[in-house]
């Protein structure tokens, strides 16, 4: 029977069988019919049996003379049949009988296979080509955990471990990889019991020598890592038990381990005070060690080094020198109860290192907290004027930023098309969805012919009513619009968009989405018959907003020429247009004769959508706080389209509660739907953008700054939202917030009463965590806005200390006492004079009494 009737069978024992009567020019002339089968394989693989899949790939590992060749082939055929290629014995009696050259090409490429392509227990194939080759066992990444994972046994009993170490210790290849463990990522994870007593086996007998696995080791914990990787290097180096000789001889990688995870540190830190105890360190390593610990934020290691500090100033004026040096380092840390027991360090030791320090204070004086930096003044014999008067404070604040502009018209049907294009493809941005939209009906009434012809490579085969629907992403609607201009849009169907049953728009529809479907449904409606020359909605910047001379030369266009100006259009220009006194303005929209000319005459005249009045309601529980608005005027309401009147719709519902906004979603382009109006976007979408840094959802931070840069008022809508993201667990959140604070600040339009009483709330009910409200503020304050972010504290301290003090704000009280003290702020604070007034030595009482002393002066 011929190989490929065997193969067809399944039979593998007779493809063996027919291969070994085969010479290399036979089977390669096989080559072409093997691979058609493995491409009519690899569509439904599923349909064939093991036996067959398993015939196949041995027959084409036999046929593929080059062993680089039949490698691929064994690669892509195992993956999918779901065949262990190199546990198999079958293919393994295959490859017994090619020459060693061949065995050893294909162990090289075997074993350089990222670790993630091993599948099963495949480490016996390299030790079984490497004893065929005489070659070594590779020492490659993939090889190592291969070997570690086929001697793993967890649960193994002594006998069993005994037998794993007389195992390793008979292999010539255990040496190099066993050196290879400390080498690779993800070895320590499974360096068990089991594995750490056979490398203690293995030490003990000889077959790797202990000082280089006590450097490996150290060097792989000083590399660092992910703990559970870590931490089986650790137990092993505590089972290793290095002498006091021993260590000395490592200092070097003892202090390198300083700067590793917190378990790491915390055991370096004791191996190195052990040291010094026995005489064993150098003055310079205690400062080279202190140095490092306190630039770390960990209270038990910083403790523990002002204490080592402490006991080695003790012993000569040398070593009282190197206590004072290292103690000034840790001026720096942010919690007070350090900074304190640094500051009596250094004075304890001060006068036995003697008067040559005090310069060297000088800096350091400056790192500390307001209620040690007068002690530090007097002790140290500094000059207070020298110690920290800097002149005047400036607060630093962002510049305000800039509208950029949106740019004019796509210049032609190709320049239209091409944008298409990149809006179909996934651009969402405002200025290609606005540029888009305005050029389809603009181009359509100009020339429709050669749109058509531009579109034509755009849209192909494409059928707008089967390939799109309403719960598409908005920017994939643009296609009912390039296909009104195709064409492909009945007028029944343009007229029934006009009478508002378009395709694009469904009950409980998100409102700002709606809104999107409402504007591309009309313009498409409009494209269909031809009557608007283009929109005017298009805003003028980026942002969404729409110069008022630019609105009033586009409608006076329009009148000229007798087009049509959609509902939809002309209320979202109305909501976009940005306010105006400019006289010229003004009197030429006066002179428009149109009903919509007069209506936008005297949306100016009238200074345009006024703000609506926001009631912020108090938190219940861990329900966040809620704001509401009764909604536009009834005049306003009659001038816009009824999607753009749910917008801005009462946010109270029949029974006078606050309505919860769920279910928008914030995004450039519904902000750009009220570019003008930041107060009416915060109430609609606050709630959505709080809930997004709570979800830590990404690509959507930089939403909340680019609210805030929106104009209008900002009121209780606006602050709430920066409040309640103050505390995001996300840097790319509380960068975010920070942003936006600042901002408000630059534009005068911040109230820090308001923000403080909103972020106290926050706190409470759990939407600012006082874990890293902290690290936000802190942030804030070092961009040099020190008086801005003591302000903000000002009005949440009093929420954060009664009734009774929120755990965790302790922080938030020595931030504000460096904010105060920095900014030369004054005035007491009751909630703060009564807590500094008591008795006790807790952290709370301690900062409590640093800011009162900065407030008082």
């Amino acid at each position: 029977m011929s190989l490929l009737d065997c193969v067809d069978l399944g039979d593998v024992d007779g493809v063996r069988a027919a291969l070994a009567g085969l010479g290399p020019a036979e089977r390669r002339a096989l080559l072409p019919e093997l691979k058609r089968r493995r491409t009519a394989f690899s569509v439904a693989w599923w349909e064939h049996s093991h036996h067959h899949k398993l015939a196949l790939l041995v027959a084409g590992l036999g046929c593929n003379t080059a062993p680089s060749a039949a490698f691929s082939w064994a690669s892509g055929i195992g993956s999918p049949a779901g065949i262990v290629v190199w546990q198999d014995e079958a293919v393994l009696a295959v490859v017994d009988q090619q020459s060693a050259e061949w065995q050893a090409e294909v162990l090289r490429r075997i074993a350089d296979r990222r670790p993630s392509a091993w599948l099963g227990d495949e480490y016996p194939t390299i030790e079984r080509l490497a004893r065929a080759t005489g070659l070594p066992v590779p020492v490659t990444e993939g090889v190592v955990l291969a070997w570690q994972r086929h001697h793993d046994w967890p649960y193994a009993t002594t006998e069993q471990r005994s037998g794993m170490v007389l195992r390793l210790i008979q292999a010539p290849s255990t040496p190099a990889l066993v050196l290879g463990l400390f080498e690779v990522v993800g070895t320590g994870d499974r360096l068990g019991e089991a594995w750490r007593g056979a490398v203690l086996g293995l030490v003990e007998a000889g077959v790797v020598e202990r000082g280089e696995i006590l450097d490996r080791c150290l060097a792989r914990l000083a590399r660092g890592g992910r703990p559970g990787d870590q931490r089986g290097f650790l137990r092993l180096l505590e089972e290793l038990a290095p002498t006091a000789q021993e260590s000395a001889a490592r200092v070097r990688a003892w202090l390198s381990m300083l700067d590793g995870l917190p378990t790491v540190a915390a055991h370096a830190q004791a191996q190195l005070v052990e040291l010094d105890a026995e005489g064993l360190l150098e003055p310079e390593h205690l400062v080279e060690a202190s140095a490092t610990v306190f630039f770390r934020s960990e209270k038990k290691l910083v403790r523990a080094q002002l204490a080592w500090l402490d006991r080695s100033g003790r012993r000569s004026p040398e070593w009282a020198a190197v206590a004072v040096r290292g103690a000034v380092e840790a001026f720096g840390q942010t919690d007070a109860a350090l900074q304190e027991r640094a500051f009596k360090v250094a004075a304890r030791h001060l006068r036995a290192a003697g008067p040559t320090l005090l310069s060297e204070l000088q800096a350091a004086t400056e790192l500390l907290g307001p209620a040690q930096a007068a002690q530090a003044v007097a002790l140290f014999g500094l000059d207070a004027q020298a110690a920290g008067d800097e002149g005047p404070y400036v607060e630093l604040l962002p510049p305000l930023p800039r509208r950029v502009p949106l740019g004019g018209p796509l210049d032609g049907p190709v320049a239209v098309a091409q944008e298409l294009a990149a809006v179909l493809a996934g651009d969402d941005s405002v200025a290609a969805f606005e540029r888009t939209l305005d050029g389809l009906v603009r181009e359509s009434y100009r020339d429709v012919e050669a749109l058509r012809v531009a579109l034509k490579p755009v849209l192909g085969g494409r059928h707008w009513a089967t390939e799109h629907s309403v719960w598409s992403l908005p920017h994939t609607w643009m296609g009912l619009v390039a296909a009104a201009a195709f064409g492909e849009v009945p007028a029944v169907e343009a007229d029934a968009i006009l009478q508002g049953q378009g395709p694009l728009r469904a009950d409980n529809q998100e409102r700002f989405r709606a809104v999107a479907a409402a504007r591309l449904e009309e313009a498409a409606a409009l494209v269909v018959f031809g009557r608007a020359p283009f929109l005017l909605a298009t805003p003028s910047y980026v942002d969404g907003a729409l110069e008022a001379s630019t609105l009033v030369e586009r409608l006076a266009a329009v009148e000229a020429t007798d087009g049509q100006v959609g509902a939809v259009d002309f209320g979202q220009a109305l909501l976009r247009v940005l306010p105006t006194a400019d006289p010229a303005v003004l009197a030429a929209a006066a002179r428009l004769r149109s009903v919509k000319g007069q209506q936008l005459a005297r949306w100016l005249t009238e200074g345009g959508l006024p703000g609506q009045p926001t009631e912020r309601r108090p938190a219940q529980g861990l329900l966040r706080p809620m704001v509401t608005q009764p909604g536009p005027a009834p005049e306003q309401e009659d001038l816009l389209h009824p999607v753009l009147r749910r917008v801005l719709g009462s946010l109270v519902d029949r029974e006078g509660r606050a309505i919860y906004a769920i279910g928008d979603i914030v995004t450039p382009a519904a902000l750009a739907v009220l570019p003008c109006h930041r107060e009416e976007l915060a109430a609609r979408l606050g709630n959505a953008i709080v809930d997004n840094a709570r979800a830590d959802v990404k690509g959507r931070a930089l939403l909340l700054p680019q609210l805030v840069e929106a104009g209008g008022p900002a009121g209780p809508a606006v602050h709430l939202a920066v409040a309640c993201t103050l505390g995001a667990p996300s840097a790319d959140y509380r960068t975010a917030a920070v942003d936006a604070l600042l901002l408000l600040a630059a534009q005068r339009a911040l109230d820090p009463a308001r923000l403080g009483a909103d972020l106290a709330d926050a706190v409470r009910c759990g939407d600012a965590p006082l874990n890293r409200v902290p690290l936000t503020l802190r942030q804030a304050a070092e961009s040099g806005a020190y008086g801005t972010v003591w302000s903000v504290l000002r009005g949440a301290l009093p929420g954060l200390l009664t009734p009774e003090p929120i755990r965790g704000v302790p922080e938030l009280l020595s931030i504000a006492a460096d904010c105060a003290a920095r900014s030369g702020a004054t005035g007491t604070l009751p909630e703060v004079e009564a807590l500094a007034a008591q008795r006790g030595s807790s952290r709370l009482l301690k900062e409590a009494r640093a800011l009162h002393a900065v407030l008082a002066g």
